[in-house]
């Protein structure tokens, strides 16, 4: 037990290891993820501004250039207040752009740009003025087509030269981004790399300690296995060994008692008896559990009838009940029941029951026997006034060795297994029901001799019924 503890925390602390290695994984991942995605959308949304402010001073120039020559055509004063407006919002864009970080040749751009707009707008200015002054307008529209519209082409070429400067650097971050995913990717699966060797190491490292732990338990298994053969083989060449001799003692002292001359040796005689029996008696009950144990028990059913089963029971525990001060009572719900059964294995299965209800049943208490018609099968209960079963006890009653001894009492824990043996070989099946302090109610059940004959019409071709695959099953 101390092994398998110990095995089992460190398969629990391996695998809670790796657990661990894939979450700090995974959470290494989602903030990787996390983080250069957010520092790209950063430089994206940074450039994008900076486009659009490019892209405000190419409007803010155009608006100039319109109110400017509208202003210069039709002499309008809004259109020049409009024009002196578009010029302040240019040199605001500036201003904001230039607070950018920006490259060397984007400030190189910006500069020359804002040189191109301060000519243009001098210029512009000269011939705003002039217009003002009401100046001859067929001068002024030959300088405003031969002056300012080479500034403005000009200005336009700066701007635009600007433009594709942003938009350069906008495709040049998508470009880094592309190759800095590229880059996470490989470390990434690198990462599902090592966690996945990690795992397989541990799986593997828990593997073969189970496969060693297995071998031992198969190995340890087959031993056992070959230990508790050799052990029912010992006891069955013993106890059929035995046998011979046993019965020679029981016959001898059976004569010495019959020819004693004295009480004495009568009495010897009888004890030597009484102990050959109780011998003989242990032997065939070793030699049921061997044969169980090895599936080879089976019976030979015949029609008995339940009266006589009954009748046969009292005089074999009539006086052992009387003399322990307990009732004993019978009942059959059904005259005439006939049930298609071994006779003695019948016997010595409410020989077992009986035998215990006496045996824990205390002075002035009740032992009842009794038999009801189920359907196809015949139902007997030995009910007891006795102490009861714990319940815990109930699931394991069946088993080979169990027992719970009553005090001055001793036993072999084989009778109620080889009672659900015989019973089972049967077709039937047996179970208890108990609680401490309520007595103790066995029940079990055997085929009727009709339904019995019904079910199995070529009996006499195949007369012997096995105890099945596993005797043991549960009742």
């Amino acid at each position: 037990m101390p092994t398998r503890t110990r095995f089992e925390a460190t398969a629990r602390m391996g695998y809670a290891i790796l657990t661990l290695l894939l979450a700090v994984g995974m959470a290494f991942s989602i903030r990787r993820f996390s983080s250069v995605a957010d520092a790209q959308i950063d430089r994206l949304s940074a450039k994008e501004h900076e486009i659009t402010l490019v892209e405000r001073l190419r409007w803010s120039s155009e608006l100039i250039v319109s109110h400017g020559r509208g202003y210069l055509v039709s002499g309008n004063p809004e259109l020049l207040a409009a024009a002196d407006d578009a010029r302040a919002r240019f040199r605001e864009n500036v201003r904001v752009l230039r607070s950018r970080p920006l490259s060397p040749t984007g400030l190189q751009l910006v500069a020359e740009a804002e040189r191109e707009a301060g000519r243009f707008m001098r210029l512009q200015g000269e011939l705003l003025a002039a217009r003002q002054a009401s100046e001859d307008t067929r001068l002024i529209a030959r300088r405003f087509d031969e002056e300012l519209l080479p500034l403005r082409r000009d200005l336009d070429r700066s701007l635009a030269r600007l433009i594709e400067h942003k938009v350069s650097i906008v495709e040049d971050i998508y470009d880094d981004a592309r190759a800095e995913r590229a880059a996470l990717v490989v470390r990434l699966y690198s990462l599902l790399g090592l966690l996945t060797s990690a795992g397989l190491g541990i799986a593997w490292y828990f593997t073969r300690r189970l496969g060693g732990s297995y071998n031992q338990v198969r190995e340890a298994r087959e031993a056992a296995r070959k230990a508790v053969t050799a052990r029912d083989d010992l006891m069955g060449i013993m106890a059929h060994d035995l046998r011979n001799p046993l019965s020679a003692i029981t016959l001898k002292a059976a004569r010495l008692r019959r020819t004693a001359d004295s009480e004495g040796v009568r009495q010897q005689a009888e004890s030597i008896e009484h102990v050959a029996k109780r011998m003989e008696r242990l032997i065939r009950t070793m030699l049921d559990a061997a044969t169980m144990e090895a599936y080879k028990f089976s019976v030979t059913p015949a029609p008995c009838a339940v009266a006589d089963l009954l009748s046969e029971t009292l005089e074999l525990f009539g006086s052992l009940a009387e003399s322990k001060q307990v009732r004993f009572e019978q009942s059959v719900n059904e005259p005439g029941l006939v049930i298609c059964a071994e006779r003695d294995r019948v016997l010595q299965v409410l020989s077992n029951l009986l035998g215990n209800a006496l045996k824990f049943t205390p002075r002035g208490g009740r032992v009842t026997l009794s038999v009801d018609k189920e359907g196809t099968m015949a139902r007997f209960a030995v009910v007891d006034t006795g102490p009861g079963i714990p319940r815990e006890n109930l699931s394991s009653i069946f088993e080979r060795f169990w027992k719970d001894v009553a005090p001055g009492e001793k036993g072999t824990g084989l009778g109620l297994y080889i009672a659900k043996g015989i019973v089972d070989a049967h077709g039937g099946r047996i179970w208890v029901e108990s609680e401490v302090g309520g007595g103790a109610r066995f029940y079990f059940t055997l085929p009727i001799a009709e339904a019995a004959a019904l079910r199995a019409p070529a009996a006499e071709e195949a007369p012997a019924l096995s105890a099945g695959s596993d005797p043991r099953r549960g009742g």
